[in-house]
């Protein structure tokens, strides 16, 4: 004889929300200003293209990347190096992506990236990765890098 599974939903209408572990989300808590505390602008010639880019220098903040951070505000973003693919899985909001080549030119932008896919550009070593619509002024070809270390406009 054949026994069903019991549907999921069921399963959670037996648990109250006050239990322990009801709104457990297993990325929570590892928002990118916690993960890549170092901050520093994005620059276009003399455009700043992202004032507040978070870098993933380990590995850990690279594994993690945006999965925690469900509020990116607007000239925030994240640099992650080495890399040349990046997903939405798990992610409730859409993001922007610029893979750029070991020299910063652009190598392919994807603006909007909506969440539960993956997209991958060959050639890249680095992505840039901001808020859905926050790549509108960035074009293949342009070249990105570094601005000046030092206070970080808020």
């Amino acid at each position: 004889m054949l026994v069903s599974r019991p549907d999921r939903r069921d399963l959670r209408a037996q648990i109250p929300p006050s239990a322990p572990g009801w709104q457990h989300h297993p990325v929570r808590g590892f928002r990118i200003d916690r993960t890549c505390p170092r901050i520093v602008p994005i620059v276009r010639g003399d455009d700043i293209v992202v004032p507040r880019c978070h870098v993933a220098e380990r590995w850990s903040a690279r594994f993690v990347g945006l999965l925690g951070t469900t509020d990116l505000t607007a000239g925030e973003g994240l640099w992650l190096a080495p890399c040349a693919s990046v997903h939405t899985w798990g992610m409730r909001i859409a993001i922007a992506c610029a893979f750029v080549d070991e020299a910063g030119r652009v190598l392919r932008v994807v603006d909007p990236l909506p969440p539960w896919r993956a997209v991958a550009c060959r050639g890249a070593a680095a992505v840039l990765e901001t808020g859905a619509d926050g790549m509108r002024d960035v074009q293949v070809g342009d070249l990105l890098r570094w601005g000046p270390q030092g206070p970080v406009p808020e």
